[in-house]
């Protein structure tokens, strides 16, 4: 925690300080930032001004964090639902999202094909309940049901290509 007996240009340092080393490890949010630095107990001003400063030098940037862990959340396998849930867990904005998912393009009918086949092999479910089941799957990982019907579908196209 902050010494009380900091002077605010020794709190604005030891802030910075921080807010470094969180940026060297990894890419934050603004949103992150702001909490990390709170619960690390510096004034909302010093933050506030700090966090512009980062920005403004390039240190950070919140376009560049979106970018960043959606391509990971891609190559987790996770729909569009449950990234746009969990955006909003990290402080990213719904234009933002919007933004990164256009110039990011994903097949999510591939993605979803992808996590089926790892989680239940390529062949499709020979029972209804087994069916059900892969369907629960797919939205549990953020998938729509227009995209699951596709992945299903295309699971039981692949089958029928292979098996000739």
């Amino acid at each position: 925690m902050v010494a009380e007996e900091a002077t605010s240009e020794e709190l604005r340092v030891q802030a910075e300080e921080s807010l470094l080393r969180l940026l060297g490890r990894r890419e934050h949010s603004q949103f992150e930032l702001r909490q990390k630095l709170r619960q690390r107990g510096f004034p909302n001003d010093i933050i506030q001004a700090l966090l512009v400063k980062a920005e403004t030098n390039g240190w950070q940037s919140d376009e560049r964090y979106t970018e960043i862990w959606l391509r990971q959340q891609l190559a987790t396998g996770n729909g569009p639902l449950k990234i746009k849930a969990k955006a909003a867990s990290k402080g990213i904005g719904s234009e933002l999202l919007d933004h990164a998912l256009m110039q990011a393009e994903p097949d999510w009918v591939a993605i979803g094909f992808e996590q089926l086949c790892k989680r239940f092999g390529a062949a499709p479910a020979a029972q209804k309940s087994e069916r059900e089941k892969r369907m629960r799957y797919l939205q549990g990982r953020g998938f729509n049901f227009d995209h699951v019907k596709q992945i299903l579908a295309q699971q039981n196209a692949s089958d029928d290509a292979h098996s000739y």
